[in-house]
């Protein structure tokens, strides 16, 4: 699923690609089962703003809201060579098309809505707002989750995913991926500058290297990525269902019953050897 740093990728590849176009089409599939995106103008430039996990396009002044899913990208290419699972495509008056890809249908779109008010702040473009509504809100239940159960909370954690949370538990070698999140951020408070840093990387670097998600401008992705996807990690479900990867030193190991010393609480020597 992108992530923070694809989505500002997303939005640096439209911005550069329709430059100096005038669009006059708007052309929705019919077999993508949301609602349809009107033309608002006969004519209409577009540029694009990311902000966490959500895009948005605008259609002159005309903001269209969008969130790309599991495996939504745009791509530019002639007018009537679209590709088969473009779902909403803008035709410009020079014989290019700009489209938004979405092979599984999970991206949306909200038509005339800004930025959503259930998200938090982004971690990299208003770092001291997204410090603060984390740590204002560490007294409440949510937080006391795993940490890596609410790093996916985009209420606090705006832009931050599946790859992302991995290798940001991943830089603090001790942090436990499930450790609750209030006493993690408190113990390791380097955590939330990590989710500035890792989006930031992710970004300078071309993106992660994830399913169903290419860099638009060919670049190679992924090169700094230490524990998602890597063989020698742990890989299992969480809380959530959702795979997490982590190191292999924080793996819970099941401990039978006559491995314990039940007087003290922890493993007997028949546990050790």
């Amino acid at each position: 699923m992108p992530e923070l740093a694809e989505l500002r990728l997303t939005a640096d590849y439209i911005n550069q690609t329709v430059k100096g176009k005038t669009f006059n089409k708007v052309k929705n599939n019919p077999e993508h089962k949301w609602k349809p995106l009107e033309q608002k103008h006969i004519s209409f430039t577009i540029k694009a703003e990311s902000r966490g996990k959500e895009l948005i396009v605008y259609m002159n002044n005309y903001p269209v809201r969008m969130t790309m899913g599991m495996s939504g990208y745009f791509r530019m290419t002639k007018t009537g060579e679209e590709h088969k699972h473009s779902h909403v495509i803008f035709e410009s008056t020079c014989g290019m098309s700009l489209s938004f890809i979405d092979m599984r249908r999970f991206g949306k779109w909200w038509p005339g809505q800004e930025w959503s008010n259930d998200r938090g702040p982004d971690p990299t473009l208003d770092f001291e707002e997204f410090v603060k509504n984390v740590k204002s809100n560490l007294h409440k239940k949510v937080f006391d989750k795993p940490i890596c159960e609410i790093l996916l909370n985009q209420k606090y954690f705006n832009g931050i995913g599946n790859y992302l949370r991995a290798e940001i538990i991943y830089r603090i070698e001790e942090l436990s991926p499930f450790m609750k999140a209030n006493e993690a951020i408190e113990k390791y408070p380097d955590i939330l500058k990590l989710c500035r840093y890792m989006p930031e990387l992710a970004y300078v670097m071309g993106g992660g290297s994830i399913k169903d998600w290419k860099n638009p401008f060919l670049k190679e992705s992924g090169n700094f990525m230490k524990c998602y996807g890597n063989s020698s990690m742990i890989r299992e479900k969480d809380g959530t269902g959702r795979t997490i990867w982590y190191r292999p030193e924080h793996q819970w190991k099941k401990i039978d019953d006559d491995q314990w010393d039940h007087y003290s609480g922890l493993p007997n020597p028949k546990y050790y050897s």
